[in-house]
């Protein structure tokens, strides 16, 4: 589970008719035919029969049908080759896609921005002019017109030339996602509640469950309601969750139950699905802890998704752990289990072609089209430092910097603080030109005093003294950004979930330094 301190309170082929011109083409045909057996061949399966397989339970009660337990009948076996043929990108670092047009796919990039990735995964930036929000959701709707949400909770709507509208917080939720169907009649965006934000408050009991958006940013509908726990307060969580659009069928996954629903658009259930894992809970419960409440809940789903095979993929947790995940693929119309599978990374980058063939990929690869140029800047600091003096952006210039925003009453960042040391000696012993600062976000500086002493830390701690929300608009604690040597913005890490996390951050650290060490050493080339 990340860890997380929340700042409020916490074509078709043209007929030839030159026979011999007919001919060629035949031969081209059939040699592109065998390469893509020979692709096959070497691929191996898309899936195997699995042998543990048992069958799921199935009860009709009134029109909905409710599928509990049962093994998948197939293995999922994701294949680690890059895609030879058209697919579409389904999660992006552990981030779900979102569906845009026949083949592409709008993907989160950890740095608060938007990219959009094409059938060959090839990508770009969108070229959006969204200030310093940094954006939570998006999604594309059936007019073409883009929509998203940022950190904050606001809704914003992009028109086709690139405008951005901003419709302030629409709906009813305070911290909503968006969810759209690019095939759709109209211009209007779902929304589902969060499960990375929510906010502690009793809930009105006939607040929906999802709403809908018009093109103006008014509720145009709903469906379900709100689930108010015993402990009501914790209704935002217990409804929070992920949300994907098919025509006229809406697919939810709760965060914290392990429960997946599809719904008609008019309101009525179609069918329930249970896999009866067994981290999933009822409803979050508070327990206490050396004398301070715990919230007791395990994250289930963290993504749900139509692939180009019109099969329902959805993205949980396997169990008690955060350092795995699990893909498993539905038929979307009866709701059955058909694959599955445990991915050994925490934060998987997942695609699939039109045959159900999944692709797990190495992000970076699909990262490194991305034109420096296009990264949004860091915005400029010149801060106090612990210990006297200040230390300022041009301080920096020239040099690939991680910046980590933490506080001493944020427990993740306690966690995360120690191993983020670790890798700054590490890379700090191999690179002239990487540099560690933090950001402390405590107003009373003596307490951020204490724990690096404590801890006999000896980077740069720059202080904010509560102030930094307000320029860099984090959503919680802790926060970490790499730069890179111009001070734009390489990608940003929200929150911390372990050791999966730092070797991420390692992984693009490392690639950022080699870059741009490498066009360095580059002698400059000159066309006349």
């Amino acid at each position: 589970m990340t860890g997380f301190d929340r700042v409020a309170g916490r074509g078709i082929p043209r007929p030839v008719l030159v026979g011999g011109v007919a001919l060629l083409l035949a031969g081209a045909g059939w040699a592109l035919t065998r390469g893509d057996r020979d692709d096959e061949a070497r691929r191996g399966p898309a899936a195997l029969p699995n042998p543990a397989a048992t069958p799921v339970r199935q009860q009709l009660v009134g029109s909905v049908r409710y599928l509990v337990g049962g093994e998948a009948p197939e293995l999922l076996l994701p294949d680690t080759l890059f895609p030879s043929r058209p697919v579409r990108l389904l999660w992006f670092e552990g981030r779900v896609a979102s569906p845009a047009g026949e083949t592409g796919a709008l993907a989160l990039d950890g740095a608060g921005g938007v990219l959009y990735f094409d059938a060959s995964l090839n990508q770009r930036g969108l070229g959006w002019d969204l200030g310093e929000r940094e954006i939570v959701s998006a999604a594309q709707s059936g007019d073409g017109t883009f929509w998203l949400t940022d950190g904050e909770g606001a809704v914003l709507r992009i028109g086709a030339d690139g405008t951005v509208r901003e419709l302030g917080h629409s709906g009813p939720f305070g911290y909503p996602a968006v969810a759209g169907d690019w095939r759709g009649s109209d211009g209007g965006v779902w929304l589902v509640r969060r499960a990375q934000r929510w906010e502690y408050q009793i809930p009105d009991p006939d607040a929906p469950l999802l709403a809908k958006l018009d093109v103006e940013g008014r509720v145009a509908g709903s469906v379900g309601k709100v689930v108010v726990p015993q402990a009501p307060f914790f209704a935002e969580l217990a409804s929070a969750g992920y949300l994907a659009v098919a025509g006229d069928t809406l697919y939810y996954a709760p965060f914290i139950r392990d429960e997946i629903y599809a719904f008609s658009t008019s309101g009525d259930t179609l069918w329930v699905a249970d896999r009866e894992l067994p981290q999933s809970v009822d409803e979050p419960r508070v327990s206490m802890e050396e004398g301070a409440p715990v919230i007791e809940y395990h994250p289930v789903n963290l993504g749900i998704t139509v692939g180009p095979d019109d099969r329902l993929y959805v993205l949980s947790t396997p169990g008690f752990t955060t350092e795995q995940t699990r893909l498993d693929v539905f038929d979307r119309q009866r709701g059955v289990l058909l694959r599955s599978a445990v991915l050994s990374t925490a934060m998987p980058t997942i695609a699939a072609d039109p045959t159900g063939r999944v692709y797990l990929l190495d992000s970076f690869r699909l990262l490194t089209g991305v034109d420096p140029g296009a990264r949004d800047p860091f915005s400029e600091f010149d801060l106090p430092l612990l210990g006297g003096g200040r230390a300022s952006s041009r301080d920096f210039a020239g040099k690939v910097v991680l910046v980590n925003f933490w506080a001493s009453w944020c427990t993740p960042c306690r966690t995360e603080m120690p191993a983020l040391d670790s890798l700054r000696r590490r890379l700090e012993a191999e690179y002239h030109d990487f540099q560690f600062i933090t950001m402390n976000e405590d107003v009373d500086v003596s307490a951020a005093e204490q724990f690096i002493a404590e801890l006999g830390f000896d980077f740069p701690v720059l202080l904010g003294r509560g102030q930094l929300r307000r320029q860099y608009h984090y959503i919680g604690l802790p926060m970490t950004v790499l730069l890179d040597r111009s001070g734009r913005v390489v990608q940003r890490w929200s929150g911390f979930a372990g050791p999966e996390q730092i070797k991420a951050i390692e992984r693009v650290a490392r690639r950022e330094l080699e870059r741009e060490e490498a066009a360095t050493a580059q002698p400059e080339h000159h066309h006349h």
